[in-house]
């Protein structure tokens, strides 16, 4: 395709479409700019709107973020000190039971001599 046609046909199809849209449209020219303006201005409320929400939405995120992570280092820390007071705790009984297996395994050791 030629550049240059290409070119006219541009210029032709936009002038179209300027030409369509003016006899088309809904409101004279004042009316329609000041639809534009006042839309525009309920636009830019809302923006404004929205961007307020959205920084109260990241500052409570950052807020949850800081308190979930103070829960979860607390709740390491119980965690840690409650399985070392459970180790703490089961290391006498632990001890008797493995005294108590090697009892027993002596008993054994007797009993297969024995049946010898």
């Amino acid at each position: 395709m030629n550049s240059k046609s290409f070119l006219i046909g541009l210029i032709v199809g936009g002038a179209a479409a300027s030409i369509s849209a003016l006899l088309t449209a809904p409101h004279s020219g004042r009316e329609t700019r000041e639809n534009v303006k006042a839309n525009a201005e309920c636009i830019k409320n809302q923006m404004a709107e929205l961007k307020n929400q959205l920084i109260a939405l990241s500052n409570s995120a950052v807020s949850a973020t800081k308190e979930g992570k103070e829960a979860i280092t607390a709740l390491s820390s119980d965690i840690k000190t409650v399985i070392t007071e459970w180790r703490h705790d089961i290391l006498p009984h632990q001890q008797n039971l493995q005294n108590e297996i090697k009892r027993i395994e002596e008993a054994i050791d007797n009993l297969e001599k024995v049946l010898k």
